[in-house]
C-alpha cells in the first residue's frame, strides 16, 4: 500500500475529534450560543428583530397554524441550515434536549 492511499478513504465524522483550544472556542459558541440563537429567531424570539415567520411559514402550510406565507420563497432554507448544524453539534456532542427539539 502506497503511503497516500490513506487519504483517498473517507473518514466517518464519529472518529474524527478536535481537541484545538482555538477550534474549540468556536465549536462551543455554536454549540451553546449559535444554535440556541438561531431556534428563537426562527421562531421570531428575538425582541427587536425583524420577523423571520421560518417556523410559522411551516405551521401554515401543516395546517397547524392560520395565516398566510410571510417572507421569501426561499427561507424554508435557513430552516434547513440549522438542522444541518445541530446534526453536525449532535454527531460530536449528543444532547437529548437538542435532538428533540431538532
Amino acid at each position: 500500500m502506497k503511503s497516500k492511499d490513506h487519504f483517498k478513504r473517507p473518514v466517518s465524522n464519529k472518529r474524527v475529534g478536535i481537541n484545538d483550544k482555538f477550534w474549540g472556542r468556536y465549536i462551543g459558541l455554536v454549540k451553546n450560543v449559535v444554535i440556541p440563537y438561531q431556534w428563537d429567531a426562527l421562531n421570531d424570539r428575538i425582541p427587536d428583530a425583524e420577523l423571520s415567520h421560518v417556523i410559522e411559514n411551516f405551521k401554515i402550510a401543516a395546517g397547524l397554524s392560520q395565516g398566510e406565507f410571510y417572507g421569501n420563497v426561499f427561507q424554508d432554507s435557513d430552516l434547513a441550515k440549522w438542522l444541518e448544524a445541530v446534526g453536525f453539534s449532535l454527531a460530536v456532542n449528543p444532547n437529548p434536549e437538542l435532538e428533540k427539539r431538532a
